[in-house]
């Protein structure tokens, strides 16, 4: 005896399976990320053009720190940094777990935006970045090490799409170190899944 799976609304309609025995079904899929900014979770953290000074060549400088301290994991989609000026190579470190520095401790406030514009919502956490002086990072494991060419158009893409991830209390952090003065800003995109 067959069985018909029905329409449940009453419009008669009944389902229909395929030759390999498969059901016809419709759906819908989207990134998490997009998910979460279409309800208010997904955050740009961003410094401001920063120049690190001739006075700090040669010096790993800490350019941006993240922490968690909500109670949901802050999930990294991506983590973009564009360099200026020419004829060298910076090394790019991240970091996992920094805990100490005067990058930390001194509140250079970062800029954090909710990317759902019609949000009110707020990333829970710290947010800093560096000035171009040196500002250290300290402990916490390398999670990469990276050179990047140094030009008007040279620019760092990682794409994580969620596979890094910050459990409430722990951080990550981006130092660079260049051997002339450069000019550098960074943008981490994260949010709340």
């Amino acid at each position: 005896m067959a069985t018909t799976i029905e329409d449940g609304t009453g419009s008669g309609f009944s389902a229909k399976v395929s030759t390999g025995n498969r059901l016809f079904t419709d759906s819908v899929t989207e990134e998490k990320a997009v998910l979460a900014s279409t309800n208010g979770n997904a955050f740009n953290f961003t410094t401001d053009f920063i120049t690190i000074s001739t006075g700090a060549t040669n010096t790993e400088c800490g350019i941006i720190y993240i922490k968690n301290n909500d109670d949901r994991d802050l999930e990294i989609h991506h983590l973009k940094m564009w360099l200026g000026n020419s004829g060298t190579i910076a090394k790019v470190r991240l970091y996992k777990n920094p805990t100490t520095g005067t990058l930390i401790s001194s509140a250079i406030n970062g800029n954090d935006e909710v990317l759902n514009f019609g949000s009110s919502n707020e990333f829970d956490g710290l947010l800093y970045q560096g000035d171009g002086t040196a500002l250290t990072v300290t402990n916490g494991s390398i999670l990469s090490n990276i050179y990047l060419g140094v030009g008007m158009q040279q620019m760092l893409h990682e794409m994580y799409m969620g596979q890094v991830i910050l459990p409430k209390g722990t951080s990550m952090a981006v130092t660079v170190e260049s051997s002339i003065s450069i000019n550098v800003s960074v943008e981490i995109n994260g949010f709340y899944a």
